[in-house]
C-alpha cells in the first residue's frame, strides 16, 4: 500500500508503523522530539514537500526508521536520526546541522544527484557503503568495522576536530579519481584510514588482497585546509606512474600500493606519515612523489624519518609543502658505497681479523671474501684458518638495493707450525727418575721447551732427570717458525705418592696393657675420605667394619659388644690412591688370641 501525505505533524508520538511507501507529494511532516517512525518500504519525498526530522542530535531526537530506500526529490531537514537499511537517493536538499544517519543494511549505496551535507554518519549493519556520488560529514564520519567504498567520488569530512573520523576496524577505499577528504583547522594527527581489498583501479571489493594502510597527517600550523588521501592498492606502474622512472639516488619502490595525497586548498605544510608493515609490505627507508615537470619521474622526499606506531611503520615526510602532484610511494634509496676500516692485517694461522665499517642507519653490511660469506653487521671478528691472502668485499644493502667495495689481499695468513710431543711415561713417583721427550712437531724451525722443574731447552728431544718433586709436572712445547708464528703444545706428568702401609696379622685383646686393637695404619699416599676396612669371620659374615683408617677393632661383634672366639678372620681394605680415582682392593688373615 502506498500513502499520499500532504500536510502531517507527528507530535510526541511515541510509535507510527508505516507499510510499504511512504509518499510525500508535497505536503510537510515533521515528526517531533521523541516520535518514532517506522516506515517498512522505502520514503519518498517528492515535488515541494519536506520530510522534518527533528531533534537535538541526541536519542531523545524523533527517529525515522526506514526498512527500504529514502528517495529525496525536495527538502530533507534532519536534526534527529534516521536509520536506513536501503539506499540513500539524494537528489534536491538535506538540511542537518545536529543529526545522525545510520546506514545499518547490507551492502548499501550513497547515491542520487546531490553532494548530500550530512552532518553525522555512521556505518552499521553489515557489508559495503558505496558512493555514487560525492558526500560530505559536517559532523563526524564512523565507520566502526565496515568498508566505505568512495568509487570515483570523494567523501569530504568538513569537521576540522581531531576525531572527526572514528573507526574500530573500518577503512575507506577509492577507485582512482576517489578519495577522502578532510578539513584540518588543528596542529595534531588526522588520521586518513584508508585501506582496499582490490588491486585494480576500478576498486571492485573483494577482487584482490586486502590491506589497510592509513595516512597520518599532521599540519605544520592551525590554519584551514583540506587534504584528500586515497590508497591505490596495486603497482602505481598500473596507473601509469612508472616505478623504474625513478632519480638515481632511488633504487627501488615499493610494488605492492601507493598513496595519492592532496592538498585542496590551503597554504599549510604538513607532517605526512605513510604507514606500513615490514613483515608483509619489504622494509623501506624513504618516500618519493611522481613529478610530471621533470619528465615523469619519482623523485626523492628529503627530510623523511621513520617512526613506529601500534602495528605499523611510519614514513614520515617532514615539514612537507610541495603538493603539485599527487603519487606518493614508498621507497629504498641507495646506500652509500661502504667504507671498510679494517688496515692490512698479516699473521700466522689461524688469524682472529676484526673487520670495521661505519655504520648507517636503516643499512645491512654482509661481508665475503673470494665469493665466500663470511657473516653480516658493521663489525666482526672473524676466524681465518688456512694460509693465503683473502680479498674482502663489504657489501652494503638497504631493502633491495645494495652496493659494495672490496679491499684486495686485505687479511694475509701465514703458515703455522704444528707442535705436538710425548713423554717416556706419564706417571711420576717421587724419588730420581729420567724422562725422555719426542718431538712429532712439524713445520717448525726452532723450539723452546718448558719442563716444569724451573729449566727450560731449546733441544728437538729433551732428556730431563726429575728428583724430589711432588707434585704434577706441566711441560710445555713451544714451535716456532722462522716468520714468528708459533705453537705449543703441553703435557701433564701426573704425581702419584706411593702408598705406604701396615697390616698387622695378630692382636691380643685380653684386657692387659699391650695389643688390645687391631687395625691398618697408613702412612701416605691414600685419600682417608675415601677408605673402607671390613672383618669377615670363617664363615663369611661380617662382624666388623669401619670407615676410618685410624679406626681399630677390639675384637667384639654386634651391638652388645659380645667377645668373638679365638681363631683366625679375614679381613678386607679398600681405598684410593691419591692421585687416581681407581679403589685398590687388598685382603689378608687376622690371629685373634686372648
Amino acid at each position: 500500500m502506498k500513502s499520499t501525505l500532504f500536510f502531517f505533524i507527528f507530535c510526541f508520538v511515541t510509535f507510527v508503523n508505516l507499510s510499504q511507501t511512504l509518499i510525500n507529494n508535497g505536503g510537510f511532516i515533521t515528526a517531533q522530539p521523541g516520535s518514532f517512525i517506522y516506515v517498512n518500504g522505502s520514503v519518498a519525498n517528492n515535488n515541494t514537500g519536506t520530510l522534518a526530522v527533528n531533534g537535538n542530535g541526541t536519542p531523545t531526537s524523533s527517529e525515522l526508521y526506514v526498512t527500504q530506500d529514502v528517495i529525496n526529490n525536495s527538502t530533507i531537514n534532519a536534526d534527529g536520526y534516521i536509520r536506513l537499511l536501503g539506499n540513500w537517493v539524494d537528489n534536491a536538499i538535506f538540511n542537518s546541522t545536529l543529526g545522525t544517519v545510520f546506514f545499518e543494511g547490507p551492502n548499501q549505496f550513497l547515491g542520487g544527484t546531490s553532494i548530500t551535507q550530512f552532518f553525522n554518519v555512521t556505518l552499521d549493519g553489515s557489508g559495503i557503503k558505496t558512493q555514487q556520488v560525492d558526500k560530505i560529514a559536517k559532523g563526524t564520519l564512523d565507520l566502526q568495522s565496515l568498508h566505505l567504498n568512495t568509487d570515483l567520488y570523494g567523501f569530504f569530512v568538513t569537521n576540522p576536530a581531531l576525531n572527526a573520523v572514528l573507526r574500530t576496524t573500518g577503512f575507506v577505499s577509492s577507485a582512482n579519481g576517489g578519495f577522502l577528504a578532510r578539513t584540518t583547522q588543528n596542529t595534531g594527527m588526522y588520521l586518513f584510514p584508508t585501506g582496499s581489498n582490490a588491486n585494480t583501479s576500478a576498486n571492485i571489493p573483494g577482487s584482490g588482497t586486502f590491506r589497510y594502510r592509513p595516512v597520518e597527517l599532521n599540519p605544520n600550523d592551525a590554519n584551514l585546509n583540506n587534504y584528500s588521501v586515497r590508497l591505490a592498492n596495486l603497482d602505481a606502474s598500473q596507473e601509469s606512474y612508472n616505478r623504474n622512472n625513478a632519480e638515481p639516488i632511488i633504487c627501488d619502490a615499493n610494488p605492492l600500493f601507493y598513496h595519492q595525497i592532496n592538498r585542496i586548498s590551503g597554504t599549510s605544510s604538513a607532517d605526512i606519515g605513510v604507514c606500513y608493515i615490514p613483515a608483509s609490505d619489504g622494509q623501506w627507508n624513504d618516500l618519493a612523489r611522481w613529478n610530471i615537470t621533470t619528465n615523469g619521474i619519482w623523485q626523492d622526499i628529503p627530510l623523511v624519518n621513520l617512526t613506529n606506531i601500534p602495528g605499523f611503520t611510519k614514513s614520515v615526510a617532514t615539514s612537507w609543502n610541495n603538493f603539485g602532484d599527487i603519487p606518493y610511494i614508498l621507497t629504498n634509496l641507495s646506500p652509500p658505497v661502504p667504507i671498510i676500516n679494517t688496515l692490512n692485517q698479516n699473521g700466522c694461522a689461524p688469524l682472529n681479523a676484526s673487520l670495521q665499517t661505519n655504520v648507517i642507519n636503516g643499512v645491512t653490511y654482509t661481508w665475503s671474501t673470494n665469493g665466500n660469506n663470511l657473516g653480516t653487521g658493521s663489525n666482526l671478528n672473524q676466524l681465518f684458518i688456512n694460509p693465503g691472502c683473502y680479498d674482502i668485499t663489504l657489501t652494503a644493502s638497504i631493502g633491495n638495493c645494495s652496493v659494495s667495495t672490496t679491499e684486495l689481499s686485505l687479511i694475509c695468513v701465514d703458515n703455522s707450525p704444528n707442535a705436538s710431543f710425548t713423554s717416556s711415561t706419564n706417571q711420576y713417583f717421587g724419588g730420581t727418575e729420567n724422562i725422555i721427550f719426542t718431538n712429532n712437531s712439524s713445520g717448525a724451525d726452532y723450539y723452546l721447551w718448558e719442563l716444569g722443574d724451573g729449566t727450560s731447552s731449546s733441544l728437538s728431544n729433551p732428556s730431563v732427570l726429575y728428583s724430589g718433586i711432588n707434585e704434577n709436572i706441566l711441560v710445555t712445547l713451544y714451535a716456532y717458525s722462522d716468520n714468528g708464528c708459533v705453537d705449543s703444545a703441553y703435557t701433564v706428568i701426573g704425581y702419584q705418592e706411593e702408598t705406604i702401609f701396615y697390616v698387622p696379622n695378630t692382636f691380643t685383646p685380653d684386657q692387659d696393657e699391650f695389643n688390645q686393637t687391631w687395625g691398618p695404619v697408613f702412612t701416605q699416599g691414600f685419600d682417608e675420605y675415601n677408605f673402607d676396612v671390613y672383618v669377615f669371620d670363617r664363615w663369611g659374615e661380617l662382624i666388623w667394619e669401619s670407615h676410618d683408617a685410624k679406626g681399630r677393632w677390639d675384637g667384639t661383634y654386634g651391638s652388645k659388644g659380645a667377645d668373638c672366639q679365638n681363631g683366625i678372620y679375614t679381613w678386607k681394605i679398600e681405598y684410593k690412591p691419591k692421585e687416581t680415582d681407581k679403589k685398590v682392593i687388598v685382603t689378608g688373615f687376622i690371629n685373634l688370641m686372648r
